[in-house]
């Protein structure tokens, strides 16, 4: 459940909220994250569950034949090179991240003030709605789009 109030924190972070047309979020998340780590952004991706992260994880080295993005599993210690991590459990920021895709929703968003920015998917499933409007009543800047634009044809 998204916190909905938070008293006396300094929110910095602007959420971006991906409204997709199905219930299903893994591809859009990965061509964000592509899209992201071609443009040069250090990148967090949280699930809320190691399961799910190790799927996501996987996921995201086959998403696309023509697509690659390195990527490390990051569990809360110690340096990763990588531009992008995958990481569950407590949410942490990975010291490199400026971008964080949220997976899940997140219990608690105190820490969320410390990325440049937060990307949030809103699918069809009833348990997304009001996803964004408790965004704004936590205090946070919400930019509202439709789904997610595929990265260049050109790749590097």
């Amino acid at each position: 459940m998204l916190v909905t109030s938070l008293v006396g924190l300094d929110l910095v972070a602007r959420v971006i909220v991906h409204r997709l047309s199905g219930s299903k979020k893994a591809r859009d998340a990965c061509q964000l994250v592509e899209s992201l780590y071609l443009a040069g952004r250090r990148v967090q991706v949280w699930l809320a569950d190691e399961r799910k992260a190790a799927m996501f994880d996987e996921y995201l080295w086959t998403f696309a034949d023509e697509a690659f993005v390195p990527h490390a599993r990051w569990e809360g210690n110690g340096e990763v090179e990588e531009p992008v991590v995958v990481t569950s459990g407590p949410l942490l920021r990975w010291g490199q991240a400026q971008v964080l895709i949220l997976l899940d929703p997140p219990e608690d968003v105190e820490n969320l003030s410390l990325f440049e920015e937060v990307h949030d998917f809103v699918t069809t499933a009833p348990t997304d709605a009001g996803r964004a409007e408790a965004w704004r009543a936590a205090g946070f800047e919400v930019v509202e789009q439709r789904g997610v634009s595929p990265p260049s044809p050109g790749r590097r």
